[in-house]
């Protein structure tokens, strides 16, 4: 009967450590778009994946969401400012995990919300957890076009540093 309490224990302790960065209430309502004022992120799917993140000319950030994750819902306007303040610079898009498990398990999703940035079809940089406008923007700001010519004009200096 004991080893039974520890692996319920462990259990346990492995649901916690899976569902780190998810609050513990659940969303009723995720904005819906009668709420989102101009520009709106993609909404992704297994489907368009390839088409909208892979073959984007721009740096696209995708936002690994579920409806239950509390954060994850609590993002969605900073999602909706970062996709106005970007545009034209780069794609925000959205992908409901639950949905789309594909996806969820190409990239090994596991905490929630993960936000990828991909450049040219690759992933190139990764964070977890709720972040704001700014910290979304600055993870971004090295993959946009303006930045990567802002660079170009200005003296040679090693990359590799």
């Amino acid at each position: 009967m004991i080893w039974s309490a520890k692996l319920s224990i462990a259990l346990l302790t492995v649901f916690a450590v899976l569902q780190m960065g998810c609050g513990s209430r659940v969303a009723e309502n995720p904005l819906d778009d009668a709420q989102a004022d101009g520009i709106k992120p993609v909404q992704l799917t297994d489907a368009n994946f390839q088409t909208e993140v892979i073959e984007s000319d721009l740096p696209v950030l995708v936002d690994m969401w579920a409806p239950w994750c509390g954060p994850c819902i609590e993002m969605k306007p900073t999602l909706r400012l970062v996709t106005e303040e970007l545009t034209g610079q780069a794609k925000v898009a959205e992908l409901n995990i639950d949905e789309n498990p594909f996806i969820k398990e190409k990239y090994g999703i596991d905490r929630y919300p993960t936000l990828l940035i991909f450049r040219n079809g690759e992933e190139v940089d990764r964070l977890s957890g709720e972040k704001t406008e700014g910290e979304l923007i600055e993870a971004l700001s090295p993959f946009l076009s303006s930045s990567i010519e802002a660079e170009d004009d200005t003296s040679p200096r090693d990359k590799h540093d």
